[in-house]
């Protein structure tokens, strides 16, 4: 009976053993299994964010280009009405300042 005894404290030992070994086994595989998986989810949201941030840049530059186009159109405008301006206009308006400047003067 002691014997019986011993024999199923050895296998009881043994399953035990046994049990912790493959517990071990499971957490080092569920420990890689969640660090891929955690990996992966870094991944993905770090590619989100990237793509979100070149949307708003994308985005912000056509709200900057729609802004600057008028301005820069009106700016065009002004320097090719100054470029036309007619060389007649310009003798015009020269002689008017120099009448003004010459006339202030008293030099006739």
């Amino acid at each position: 009976m002691a014997k019986d005894a011993i024999e199923t404290v050895k296998d009881a030992e043994e399953k035990a053993k046994t049990l912790l070994q493959d517990a071990i086994l499971t957490s080092k595989n569920s420990k890689q299994e969640a660090e891929t998986l955690a990996e992966q989810e870094y991944k993905k949201i770090l590619a989100n964010a990237k793509n979100e941030a070149e949307e708003i840049k994308r985005l912000a530059v056509q709200e900057g280009e729609s802004i600057a186009k008028p301005i820069i159109e009106r700016g065009i405008e002004s320097a090719k009405a100054l470029n036309d301006l007619k060389d007649e206009k310009l003798d015009s308006a020269v002689n008017i300042i120099i009448e003004r400047i010459v006339n202030a003067n008293g030099n006739s």
